[in-house]
């Protein structure tokens, strides 16, 4: 039986791994030294009040993940509570997916968000998990969306 549960620091190693998954679809390189960073900043961010994971755990294993985060924009006229939530490191192991564990989390990602009074919420999604998103409906925004990144970094891929 799986079960949903908010992940603490201690789960940071799992979260890692599932990320990794993530990666890998994109088709990215992988070594320890992501690894180890990813591990430090899971533990990190996960002490903090405007950082939150889920994870769903299935005899025992963390199966699948999810984390979100509070960023502080500067107020518009459209939107002056200028808070915006991101979601990012949505990934459910290989062998558990198609069981609805991805929508779980993403579910406790939404309320979490919901519970602070967030009323925009960001995030980048693979093809995969465009299907997901929509249900819940986020659109493609498109527009002026611009990016620097410095020489060796994947332009796009940040999250």
């Amino acid at each position: 039986m799986a079960t949903l549960r908010r992940a603490t620091p201690a789960d940071a190693e799992d979260l890692t791994r599932l990320r990794g998954y993530m990666h890998q679809a994109m088709g990215d390189p992988l070594d320890d030294t992501w690894s180890d960073a990813c591990v430090t900043a899971f533990t990190r961010r996960l002490a903090t009040p405007d950082f939150v994971a889920f994870v769903v755990v299935e005899d025992g294993v963390v199966v699948s993940g999810g984390a979100g985060w509070l960023e502080e924009h500067l107020p518009s006229p459209y939107q002056v509570d200028a808070r915006r939530g991101h979601i990012a490191s949505m990934s459910t192991d290989p062998a558990s997916r198609r069981r609805g564990y991805g929508r779980l989390v993403f579910e406790a990602l939404m309320v979490w968000f919901a519970e602070q009074g967030v009323r925009r919420v960001d995030l980048r999604a693979t093809p995969d998990g465009q299907q997901l998103y929509a249900s819940f409906g986020f659109r493609v925004l498109g527009g002026a969306t611009m990016a620097w990144t410095a020489p060796g970094i994947r332009p796009g891929m940040t999250a």
